[in-house]
């Protein structure tokens, strides 16, 4: 398989190579332009996967489609449940976009919250590091996925066409399939398209799972347990070619019902998702103006829905249900004034979150019974109110320019302002403002090599889920209190990009370092809590609140420090604000090495470094994807393409501590993997059969990002079978 660098090193390489054989001399290549970005974007962090590098890369999850791109990481909670990791950040800090829009989901929210959208019909997937994200908000102040399907046309067909995809995976017995139609008609071009998974429990190399509860490890297991999934998808779209530009619209619908592993598989709790979204969007040329060049007008609806049920006690029961609708919209005006172009515009996103049940992380449980006063009043002052529904409203501005300095050197800077107000059912409304910059500059060092640097400053505000969460969190196995005293949170960033496009040898280098002040994340605290909120070592007072009143122990009388037999106790964590920093190196090399009559070898190699350090206890963060190197080599003939990829993902030592815990080091781990296509034609159709082949070694490899690696360590070995048309 293609290591996953990014798509314009590999394209270079090409390009570079056919001008050596034919003896042409090396000329500096036109920036390939990134979609989610308006600028060149030559002095920042960007990459992306199309073609068949993104065909060779599709896993099951958006996250694991990436999981190769140096500074990219994945969560892994299970196979379904899969978000991406940029350079250490995550949730919150990570915006998922789907052709631009927000996917109107609730996946930053828990870890068993799955992205709703299938790589398996995606066109494109790009991802934006540091300062290119700052076009969108503080919740991408760690960067942006933003995954573009073509549901709306944005060019002619050149003729009514067909494309399916069909394949089987043996590690969990897996068929998937798709397919798309298209055409054009005068000035109207459209598609339909369709997509069907279904994969069982997932195998793995035998495993014993750690007993958080009842000390040492569970039996050993082979297979991870309810991990399986069954999702569909169907949409069309439509465009109408205008004399400079297009408008159109599309409609989706996404649903996927998935089980979630960990402690609680026995439960077989299962998550049912559906997400329904229209998207609108037009872009425009604009020739008779003296400085304004184009016109872009982006708006997505998305209308989710999510259910957690499990078998509890004998009955199945729906926890808890999360509803969220949504709008957004970007308006953006293209301009250009002698050498200096850029583009300014509006943003908004409008969207209603509800949370139905009682078992939620928003449900304001905390009890404390430790004395008379506190037992008297325990039940109406929990650590923080009960969150039922949020209303938001944010509202931005946004600037971005470019200038040629000389041929040789350009600059661009960037500025944006938000404005935010969230309106609560269970508190007081809040309302806030952010602030955002960043600037850059781009030098060729010569026709061959280019250096750049850039200086970001962003900041973000606190999630609803960080200021008031107040509950059991399963998932993660805890329970979470918020903070609503927490600040603002700012980082400072700088970054170092030197890049090679030109030649048999491509590759770049990038070093960044980032420095937080009031970082939000969770503390453990070494207290225990139940999931109606009591302590475990509290007393309970009846002489005062009456037996009615009691919680739920199944005594009527004093309660003896310690939960009764079988209450599920969970950690007590907290989120704080601290001082935090980021730092790390990215490299990724493609090398052309032969050119042989017929057939073509190809090189390529990456590798990662990411630390994070609290700078406030000492020490380092938690969860932060281990040190990887990477290694593998392609062979391009005619009609069969081949190759093998190698994996080492380093020991991950590098942990938090805290009042008296550890975070569990991850051992270290090699993946081995290989790929090979061949064309096939029949009359005017082509086709494509493959095979990959994943983890070949049968190795046992765990994610120390992900929350949930001792019940779900990475797929054991598995090969993939599929075949591929267009007509």
């Amino acid at each position: 398989m293609k290591l996953k660098s990014l798509s314009f090193l590999f394209a270079c390489s090409l390009a570079s190579a056919q001008e050596k054989s034919s003896g042409d001399s090396i000329k500096e290549l036109d920036t390939l332009s990134i979609e989610s970005t308006p600028i060149e974007s030559v002095t920042q962090a960007w990459s992306a996967l199309s073609g068949d590098e993104l065909d060779n890369a599709k896993g099951l999850t958006i996250a694991d489609s990436l999981s190769d791109i140096p500074g990219v990481s994945q969560t892994t909670f299970g196979p379904t449940a899969n978000r991406p990791i940029i350079r250490g950040m995550d949730k919150f800090r990570v915006r998922m976009l789907q052709n631009g829009t927000d996917t109107f989901d609730v996946s930053a929210q828990s870890e068993d919250h799955a992205v709703p959208v299938d790589p398996l019909m995606v066109d494109r997937i790009e991802v934006l590091r540091g300062s290119s994200a700052l076009l969108y908000g503080g919740s991408a102040i760690g960067g942006v996925v933003n995954v573009i399907d073509r549901s709306i046309p944005t060019s002619p067909y050149d003729s009514h066409g067909a494309s399916v995809l069909s394949s089987y995976s043996s590690v969990n017995e897996g068929l998937s399939y798709g397919a798309i139609a298209f055409g054009s008609s005068d000035r109207l071009s459209y598609q339909l398209n369709i997509s069907k998974r279904d994969y069982n429990d997932y195998d793995a190399p035998s495993f014993a799972p750690e007993d958080h509860h009842g000390g040492g490890n569970l039996p050993a297991r082979e297979i991870v347990e309810n991990s399986h999934s069954d999702s569909e998808s169907i949409g069309f779209g439509a465009s109408y070619m205008l004399d400079s530009g297009f408008a159109g619209f599309s409609f989706s619908s996404y649903e996927n019902d998935y089980g979630v592993p960990g402690e609680h598989a026995e439960s077989d709790t299962l998550i049912e998702m559906e997400s329904d979204r229209f998207e609108f969007r037009t872009e425009i040329e604009i020739s008779d103006s003296e400085w304004l060049t184009g016109m872009d007008l982006n708006i997505g609806y998305g209308d989710y829905q999510h259910s957690e049920s499990g078998w509890e006690g004998g009955n199945w029961d729906t926890h808890q249900t999360y509803l969220r609708e949504g709008y957004e919209g970007r308006l953006a005006f293209q301009h250009k004034i002698g050498d200096l172009r850029g583009i300014f515009g509006f943003h908004g996103l409008f969207d209603e979150l509800k949370i139905v049940g009682d078992e939620t992380i928003l449900g304001g449980l905390t009890k404390t019974w430790s004395d008379a006063t506190a037992a008297a009043t325990a039940l109406e002052t929990p650590s923080n109110p009960k969150i039922e529904g949020e209303e938001s409203k944010k509202f931005a501005l946004f600037l971005m320019e470019e200038y040629d300095l000389s041929d040789e050197t350009k600059l661009n800077a960037g500025i944006r302002w938000e404005s935010i107000e969230r309106d609560y059912e269970g508190t007081s409304d809040l309302d806030d403002s952010t602030f955002s910059a960043s600037g850059g500059v781009s030098k060729d060092l010569n026709e061959l090599w280019s250096i750049s640097g850039n200086l970001s400053y962003s900041e973000r505000l606190p999630d609803t889920a960080e200021l008031y969460s107040d509950g059991a969190h399963h998932s993660t196995e805890s329970y979470e209190i918020g903070n609503p005293n927490l600040d603002t949170e700012s980082a400072v960033g700088v970054e170092i990009i030197v890049r090679k496009t030109v030649g048999k040898v491509t590759g770049q280098f990038s070093a960044f370092h980032t420095k937080f002040n009031d970082y939000i994340f969770l503390e453990e605290k070494g207290e225990v809590r139940d999931s109606e909120g009591n302590l475990k070592n509290d007393t309970v007072y009846p002489e005062l609140l009456g037996a009615d009143l009691l919680p739920d122990t199944g005594d009527a009388g004093e309660r003896e420090a310690g939960f009764p037999a079988g209450t599920e106790g969970l950690p007590v964590k907290e989120y704080e604000g601290i001082d935090a920093e980021f730092q790390g190196i990215e490299f990724e090399i493609d090398w052309l090495a032969l050119e042989n009559p017929g057939w073509d070898l190809f090189l390529s190699a990456y590798g990662d470094v990411i630390r994070g350090k609290n700078k406030t206890e000492g020490g380092h963060l938690s969860r932060i994807p281990a040190a990887r190197l990477g290694f593998a080599f392609e062979v391009q003939k005619e009609k069969l393409d081949f190759g093998m990829k190698l994996t080492r993902s380093l020991k991950q030592d590098k942990v938090s501590a805290h009042a008296g815990h550890s975070e569990d080091p991850t051992d270290a781990y090699s993946l081995l993997n290989a790929f090979a296509s061949y064309d096939v034609n029949f009359g005017d159709s082509a086709g494509e059969l493959f095979v990959r082949g994943t983890n070949l070694t049968d190795e046992l490899a765990y994610n120390h990002a992900s929350v949930l690696k001792q019940f779900a360590p990475l797929p054991g070995r598995s090969v993939e079978i599929g075949l591929k048309f267009d007509f």
